[in-house]
């Protein structure tokens, strides 16, 4: 069975001191963070990307066999729309190298507008530019691109499709790379990650999982639900539903849920 390593989008919260954090907080977050989960997906390289310095410090501040994901920039994929991205893109991968010389990262997440419609000429060219080395999972946002030919052009390019978990389109449990990548965004109202999962609606996750770790190398999977530390419960929950191993020198969350 493939490895299953399961984390949050972001650990730079400030609501989750009390509750992921000790109360009266801590100095290094990250490594706090670090403690708990094996892996993380990096939000903030989506809203503004960090010197690689920074992505540096995280690799000093993280054990070995901690691995981290990270967002393309809104820029790429919102601003440009996947056109003309070439210097965006290579200021992105500047930011990762770090991060991948030290054998740390998993995967970029190529997060997609939901105004932006499947248009196959466009998507290719704008693979076509990815370093053919880098690891990247997709995610849709819009209903047009659940067709084959997106599902195809993946495939094409050992590109993985985001497993979503969210309100507006269905699961799909397609593998299109050698690991899968899932998100849980949730299912609150009016903003989605405003929602702790039950859990009976985790353990439904148990055997989607299970048959995933049978067609690929390796599974990652990032809690999005980040209102009130939710996400890092939520992951809590499902790891151990799971029976996954929690990282050496394991910390606890602060409040457990009740």
């Amino acid at each position: 069975m493939s490895d299953v390593l399961l984390g949050t989008s972001g650990w730079d919260y400030p609501e989750w001191v009390g509750r992921v954090y000790p109360p009266r907080g801590v100095t290094d977050r990250l490594r706090y963070y670090a403690k708990m989960f094996p892996i993380v997906e990096v939000n903030s390289t989506f809203y503004r990307l960090p010197p690689p310095s920074v992505a540096a410090s995280w690799v000093r501040r993280t054990p070995a066999r901690f691995r981290f994901a990270a967002k393309f920039p809104q820029s790429i994929t919102h601003d440009l729309r996947l056109v003309g991205a070439e210097e965006e893109l290579a200021r992105f991968l500047e930011v990762l190298k770090p991060i991948r010389d030290a054998g740390k990262f998993v995967a970029a997440l190529l997060q997609l507008p939901p105004s932006l419609p499947f248009e196959a000429a466009t998507v290719r060219r704008f693979f076509e530019t990815l370093p053919r080395d880098l690891p990247v999972a997709v995610e849709f946002r819009e209903r047009s691109w659940l067709v084959p030919e997106a599902y195809a052009l993946l495939r094409e390019f050992g590109l993985a499709h985001a497993i979503v978990d969210g309100p507006h389109l269905p699961v799909v449990l397609e593998v299109t790379a050698p690991f899968a990548y899932l998100r849980w965004h949730g299912h609150g109202s009016p903003l989605w990650y405003d929602y702790l999962y039950s859990t009976p609606e985790l353990l439904a996750w148990v055997p989607r999982l299970r048959s995933l770790t049978e067609n690929v190398a390796t599974v990652y999977g990032f809690f999005n639900n980040h209102f009130r530390g939710d996400a890092a419960v939520n992951c809590r929950t499902l790891s151990e539903e799971l029976g996954l191993p929690p990282p050496a020198g394991s910390g606890r969350l602060d409040v457990e849920e009740g």
